[in-house]
């Protein structure tokens, strides 16, 4: 393989790394609006109305505050509306606060009770390291022994799951599949497993990658076992599975949670298809076959959920839009392979507009969801990246090390703020983390701390 495809394949890990997990969750009154399929061999060709209705996206309060998790409080990379501020720095560069050398992995940052939580691997040891957000003070490191050793050099050995923080608990998963629960004070083990052995998961592409998903008092992780385990719930307090589920391998997207139609969902982009569970029981509704297509290629972003509907995108397969149905089936609303397909980058869908980085030109896009338009395209030369997105402004951080912010206005292209120089060196894969006026960025080397605003 290529150095050139070795590094592009490198870069879909990180998002599933549970990057895995963006979602979206519309809200609101019921708005009717139609969904298009532009004519083609790729797509269906007839309008269908869809209405979108109020969607439970609650969450437990402990989630709602800070950015305990991936893609922050709700999983979807938005930051809740009572604390969101348009970003920027007025055209200058955003003051560093502070910046700590840390190790390898993929793992984004977290943030809770003015603390932030890195997962990061130094020599044959994986460190959960805590910071004091303000200060950049170490308050508590731990060191766990891995001999993780990635069989597609020179794709990293991981670290690549993302912790999460609930309940003065911090979850952490290692590179080999082990899961630990600890105590966010201090470090000390609660209880850990190796799922990987309990579970017998055959070697992935990359170290294990997804992130837990939430639901009621359980995590529910893409584990890919067997048998009958490649989805799996555990009790948050003790670790004790609760169920198993299905046949799927695992991918690097995290699980999606909605409540549709008065039901609760679990949508999951496993390693070689789209799948539905109730996550009360991890009975499976329906899955269908839909991968990336490519050699040591893999699924790694995660399901966006936007009222009734459900996207699910993947290198070179395209991006499927699905209507939920009242009986827990689906129908296919539209299939696109051009306007906007996501190789391993987050996508979220805001107001009726979806958002994201496109696979083949590296441009962050907003697409009409109700048309299937592209409204623009912004080519920053950041590289493809992720985003945060904070009241009327989305702040983008590329592969490249750079930022930049620009508008939400789906109707105008407007940069607010001109790419920075590198705050990081690249490639830097990690999604930011955003609390309290100070934006946390990471790449395997450094974190570095950043104000929010001026």
């Amino acid at each position: 393989m290529s150095r050139s495809r070795t590094f592009r394949s490198a870069m879909l890990v990180f998002f599933g790394l549970g990057l895995g997990t963006i979602a979206a969750i519309g809200s609101g009154s019921l708005t009717p609006f139609l969904i298009s399929r532009p004519p083609g061999p790729n797509t269906l060709d007839e309008l269908a109305p869809i209405e979108v209705g109020e969607v439970d996206r609650a969450a437990p309060a402990e989630l709602m505050k800070g950015w305990p998790r991936l893609f922050g409080p709700l999983s979807d990379s938005i930051v809740p509306t009572d604390r969101a501020e348009t970003l920027g720095w007025n055209g200058s560069a955003p003051e560093v606060v502070w910046r700590r050398s840390i190790g390898t992995g993929y793992s984004s940052p977290v943030i809770a009770e003015q603390k932030a939580v890195v997962l990061h691997r130094i020599g044959d040891e994986e460190l959960t390291s805590v910071y004091d957000l303000v200060t950049g003070d170490v308050i508590w490191e731990r060191r766990d022994p891995t001999s993780y050793v990635c069989p597609n050099p020179p794709h990293s050995s991981g670290p690549y799951s993302t912790p999460l923080i609930l309940n003065g608990h911090v979850y952490v998963q290692s590179a080999q599949g082990m899961l630990r629960c600890l105590d966010f004070a201090n470090g000390e083990t609660i209880w850990e497993r190796n799922l990987s052995e309990d579970y017998k998961v055959p070697e992935n592409v990359f170290a294990v990658g997804h992130t837990p998903a939430v639901y009621k008092d359980m995590l529910l992780l893409n584990v890919g076992g067997e048998p009958e385990a490649g989805v799996i719930a555990v009790d948050q307090q003790t670790g004790e599975t609760r169920w198993t589920s299905t046949a799927h391998t695992a991918s690097y997207a995290t699980p999606q949670l909605a409540t549709i139609h008065g039901q609760p969902f679990c949508f999951v982009l496993a390693a070689d298809s789209a799948v539905s569970l109730n996550p009360d029981t991890g009975a499976e509704d329906w899955s269908f076959p839909f991968k990336a297509i490519a050699e040591d290629f893999v699924n790694a972003t995660s399901p966006v959920i936007y009222g009734d509907v459900v996207i699910f995108t993947a290198y070179q397969a395209g991006t499927k839009y699905l209507r939920i149905l009242p009986d827990r089936g689906f129908e296919e609303i539209r299939q696109d392979k051009r306007t906007l397909v996501s190789q391993f980058n987050p996508l979220t869908c805001r107001d009726g507009y979806l958002y994201g980085w496109h696979f083949f030109d590296k441009s962050f896009r907003c697409v009409d969801l109700a048309s299937g338009e592209l409204l623009w395209k912004y080519n920053g030369r950041l590289g493809r990246g992720t985003h945060v997105i904070s009241g009327d402004s989305i702040l983008l951080y590329g592969e490249s090390g750079k930022i930049s912010v620009i508008s939400t206005n789906p109707h105008e292209l407007t940069e607010l703020q001109e790419p920075t120089e590198p705050l990081l060196a690249e490639p830097a894969f990690s999604a930011p983390a955003i609390s309290n006026g100070y934006v946390l960025l990471k790449n395997e080397e450094e974190v570095v701390c950043i104000r929010a605003v001026p």
